[in-house]
């Protein structure tokens, strides 16, 4: 942040943020990572079962998710269906060759979960059906579940492009106002203009997100305090505390001697 004039009647500061550009990287993962576990895991499974002559019963598993549908062959017969709790591996079909997990993807336990393998055993108990068809939807469970990653990446990427690239403060004695415009990557810009004599004050005050980062550099930022409104923040990333309370003194002696005039 640097001051472009300074008389007694005008005091005009500028300031390029580098800082929204520097945090927007850090979301990129958080976004890709969400989006492979949504790809992965919100999917749905359908089950097919036919019992053939000799009451034997064959089983083919189609899954699909956003990538597509595949198809599968339950190795071995079907002989009874369960539900396992632990591992949160759900329903488990035992075959003759051994145990198979109905989804061949993480699923979560849901209630819905009973009723299906009540279906399958009963279908099991029954000579007389022939084939039976059932569905397990995890799609919106699963997409709860893993979408946190990407929530995660779109929140700070939603905070980075809140933190302007280019602001300007213009305090304006012959005009009696106080202008503020702050340019953003994706907004245009935004300005406010407040009333020379409704600023009471200003303040330094150390950003949270650098008070959060433990042993990194602290960074440092000016507030406008009115005497009747909240405080407008000029939102300006200053390593220099030295520089700041430069800045911050400059400002409070042309407000203090616009309140003694």
């Amino acid at each position: 942040m640097k001051i472009v004039k300074s008389t007694d009647r005008y005091l005009a500061l500028t300031n390029q943020n580098r800082r929204c550009l520097e945090i927007l990287p850090f979301a990129v993962p958080f976004i890709i990572v969400g989006l492979v576990m949504i790809a992965g895991t919100v999917q749905t499974t359908k089950l097919e079962c036919q019992r053939t002559e000799g009451n034997q019963i064959g089983c083919q598993r189609t899954t699909t998710g956003i990538l597509g549908a595949v198809k599968d062959y339950i190795p071995g017969e079907l002989r009874s269906v369960k539900i396992v709790t632990t591992k949160r591996a759900g329903i488990i079909l035992v075959t003759t060759t051994g145990e198979v997990e109905l989804t061949p993807y993480r699923a979560s336990l849901t209630s819905s979960q009973e009723p299906i393998a009540e279906r399958l055993n009963a279908f099991l108990n029954n000579p007389q059906q022939v084939t039976i068809r059932v569905e397990q939807d995890d799609r919106w469970i699963d997409l709860l579940e893993s979408s946190y990653l990407l929530n995660c990446g779109v929140a700070i990427a939603l905070y980075a492009l809140e933190i302007h690239t280019h602001m300007s403060c213009k305090l304006d004695r012959d005009a009696d106002r106080v202008t503020i415009d702050k340019k953003y990557l994706l907004y245009c810009h935004r300005q406010t203009i407040l009333p020379l004599p409704t600023i009471k004050q200003a303040q330094v005050k150390e950003l949270l997100y650098s008070i959060m980062s433990g042993g990194r550099q602290p960074l440092y930022t000016i507030d406008l305090i009115p005497f009747d409104a909240e405080k407008v923040s000029l939102l300006v990333s200053i390593e220099s505390l030295t520089k700041c309370q430069q800045l911050f003194d400059k400002i409070d002696r042309f407000l203090c001697h616009q309140q003694r005039s």
